[in-house]
């Protein structure tokens, strides 16, 4: 092959093995219902303010996720909203900081 045609070749490659992580992401959105902040476990939500600073102001179920997982979501000190995912006994399993990119997609 030529050089050309072996660089089309990666980039065709590195694009269609990258899809199922982009669309990782996305469905593990479609995966989420909001919920009460009251009906999530105590732990969760004692775990969730120490680690986003701040007192959670929406709650997320993730459905598909053994045990369970919440997403608490706050708005940090300087107005970003910042995300953790949660176990119900409280183990924080991920961190999450939304950019100015992700909201202007959402809306």
């Amino acid at each position: 092959m030529t050089k050309i045609s072996s660089a089309c070749f990666a980039i065709g490659a590195a694009l269609v093995l990258s899809g199922p992580l982009l669309a990782a992401s996305k469905s593990e959105e479609a995966r989420e219902k909001t919920v009460a902040l009251s009906s999530v476990p105590k732990a969760a939500v004692d775990a969730a303010k120490k680690a986003l600073g701040a007192d959670p102001t929406e709650a997320k179920i993730i459905a598909g996720t053994k045990p369970r997982q919440y997403e608490l979501e706050a708005k940090n000190a300087s107005g970003q909203e910042v995300a953790v995912h949660v176990r119900g006994d409280g183990t924080i399993v991920k961190r999450e900081t939304e950019s100015a990119e992700h909201e202007r997609g959402e809306r």
